[in-house]
């Protein structure tokens, strides 16, 4: 009996195992398409400036090293005007609370990106435990599956997202290039 137990044991833990077991090269490749996706997104909206000689565009090859992920090349962007320079950056993947985070950074401060829950206007702390109730719980995040969206978000302590379309982001564009 003893040893019939402890295959039914590993075996069970085996097969959860392989269940829960995640595709991290396949997580990079989609953190690279978000990543893109967002550069598409905000040159869209800077292209007719960069038409009219107000900005031009510089692109610059990085490394990053994330846990899990591994290392990738992806690229940072810089927004060239006239008198000064913003960097816009990617941060990472795996980061509290988004699926991705991408920062701004001008000489008047920072503003963050980060990819979250389409429907979110805020971020949502769950706690998780072990047991019974908590299963019922997954059952309900799993049926919801989100679909993603770049935000703007607001500074802590009280953080807020913005969706991101043509005004929002040009309002955080001045607010770390303006005087």
């Amino acid at each position: 009996m003893g040893m019939e137990n402890l295959e039914e044991f590993l075996t069970k833990k085996k097969e959860q195992a392989e269940k829960n077991k995640i595709d991290w090269e396949q997580k990079k490749q989609q953190w690279l398409m978000e990543i893109t996706t967002f550069y598409k997104q905000i040159q869209s909206f800077l292209t007719p400036l960069q038409e009219k000689g107000l900005l031009s565009f510089e692109w610059e090859e990085v490394k990053k090293y994330e846990e899990y992920l591994g290392e990738y090349t992806t690229r940072k962007l810089y927004v060239n005007f006239p008198d000064q320079q913003v960097v816009i950056e990617p941060i990472g993947k795996n980061i509290i609370g988004a699926m991705g985070r991408i920062d701004m950074i001008g000489k008047n401060g920072n503003v963050m990106f980060l990819l979250v829950d389409k429907e979110a206007e805020s971020p949502k702390i769950m706690v998780h435990f072990d047991d019974g109730l908590s299963k019922g719980l997954e059952k309900i995040r799993e049926t919801k599956n989100p679909e993603y969206a770049w935000k703007i978000a607001t500074p802590a302590p009280n953080i807020k997202f913005i969706d991101l379309n043509k005004d929002s982001f040009s309002d955080a564009l001045l607010g770390v290039i303006a005087e």
